[in-house]
């Protein structure tokens, strides 16, 4: 039986989830690493990552470990400026 949300995510919600993800995706492909060797680098699960980086609904502490391992995101105002 799969899961299914009492109050889906709405249509404005899920753009800004696919934009984090893009914006994700977009930063891990800067590195030349695949998902699998990014969460195995640093040390961050990736089923909690692919989540994220598909625009899924997800946990902050995910979001601030991955940004964590970006020097150049100084804060979430940085990564979410062009966002």
């Amino acid at each position: 039986m799969a899961y299914e949300r009492i109050k889906p995510i709405t249509d404005t919600h899920q753009a800004v989830l696919k934009a984090i993800g893009d914006k994700i995706q977009t930063l891990r492909k800067s590195t030349g690493l695949s998902v699998e060797r990014f969460c195995a680098k640093n040390d961050i699960p990736r089923i909690s990552y692919s989540s994220l980086e598909s625009g899924k609904n997800f946990h902050m502490t995910t979001l601030l470990a991955v940004l964590s391992k970006y020097p150049e995101i100084k804060s979430l105002s940085d990564f979410f400026r062009d966002l």
